[in-house]
């Protein structure tokens, strides 16, 4: 079934052309599409408008929640962390119906654990954690197909596409370091463990769009599955301390199985003005399925969802320049961190064919 995937999704999209490749009736010039407000504004984008967005996102790490759904404050413990997230999409409007997107993300990420301290009559040792994980994310290539009519009231499109693993996700060897000797048994270790972005393997998405317009109000909901294609490998690395506070570092390969992933988003927009809409959405994303090798033995990867409330808005500032910003609040989980984000784009659209 999943070699059929693509093969399904190219005939759709082959099929349609001769039906999304019509003229809209209607009169248009650039300034109008450009300008034109979300509560009129169809799924995709119009035959050969370019559009490049650069996001950035600011997340505190400052909750989790465990595996029975219990939140678990990290900032009480002393292990909250920022997160950086940086997005860079390219889309193109090839006929009024269809569109291509390109996108892709670079994001940095630290987790510091509590430190500990280990002391006996000869030892006096203190410990510090620190993850990284950082690097350039995988690429993805979609197309959106919608529905070949002019959008009035009721659009509806579905995108499918494929994660490329182009990112380096290679886990790096550990940089620990052994500091403030004062005696043979008494000293601190830090341990830095370096991860990287990228799932390792290609993995499928599609999606679909459901958007109802009714004057200034528009209820948008779309859902999207993410599936591995095949199994992916990594290395695991393991450290020794010899006797001159020094590490050593051997690495073993693993096997693994990503977790298959849904996600449902509904949001509410209204159109205050011309240039401003405001929107209240709600995400769930749950995962589920897929293993992880250790020491030769397969184990179940964990299943984890997330409840996430998303304050927005859109402000256009000219007809090539629009805001958008985005604030989540978790509200609940199960074995996922729960992070508070802000999170801006600017989205440049022009037409640079336009005739």
């Amino acid at each position: 079934m999943k070699n059929k995937i693509p093969f399904l999704i190219m005939m759709l999209i082959l099929s349609s052309l001769p039906v999304i490749s019509q003229k809209s009736s209607e009169p248009r010039d650039e300034f109008t599409l450009l300008t034109m407000p979300y509560n009129q504004r169809p799924l995709s984008l119009y035959k050969g408008q370019l559009e490049v967005n650069a996001g950035y996102k600011f997340a505190v790490r400052s909750r989790t929640y465990d595996s029975n759904g219990d939140l678990i404050l990290l900032k009480d413990e002393g292990t909250a962390s920022v997160y950086h997230y940086y997005l860079l999409e390219l889309k193109y409007g090839i006929t009024d119906f269809l569109e291509l997107t390109a996108e892709t993300y670079y994001s940095k990420h630290g987790i510091r654990s509590v430190t500990t301290e280990y002391y006996s009559l000869s030892d006096n040792i203190t410990v510090n954690t620190l993850s990284t994980i950082k690097g350039m994310g995988d690429l993805l290539l979609y197309g959106t197909l919608r529905l070949p009519i002019d959008f009035k009231w009721v659009d509806f499109g579905i995108r499918g596409g494929m994660y490329l693993p182009t990112a380096d996700n290679k886990t790096s060897q550990p940089t620990n370091t052994v500091t403030n000797i004062t005696a043979a048994n008494t000293f601190t270790v830090n341990y830095q463990f370096n991860e990287k972005n990228g799932y390792g393997v290609p993995v499928y998405l599609l999606s679909s769009d459901l958007k109802f317009t009714f004057s200034k109000i528009s209820l948008e909901t779309d859902f999207t599955f993410k599936d591995p294609v095949k199994e992916g490998q990594n290395i695991r690395w393991d450290q020794s301390l010899t006797a001159n506070k020094t590490f050593t570092y051997s690495n073993n390969s693993y096997q693994y199985l990503l977790s298959r992933s849904f996600e449902i988003n509904a949001a509410l927009h209204f159109q205050a003005t011309g240039w401003f809409n405001i929107k209240l959405s709600s995400d769930f994303m749950k995962s589920s399925g897929g293993w992880t090798e250790y020491y030769g033995s397969k184990y179940k990867n964990p299943e984890t969802n997330l409840f996430v409330l998303e304050p927005g808005c859109e402000i256009q500032v000219s007809p090539a320049l629009t805001i958008y910003e985005v604030t989540g609040f978790p509200l609940a989980g199960k074995n996922m961190d729960g992070p508070f984000y802000l999170f801006i784009t600017a989205s440049i659209n022009m037409f640079p064919f336009f005739k």
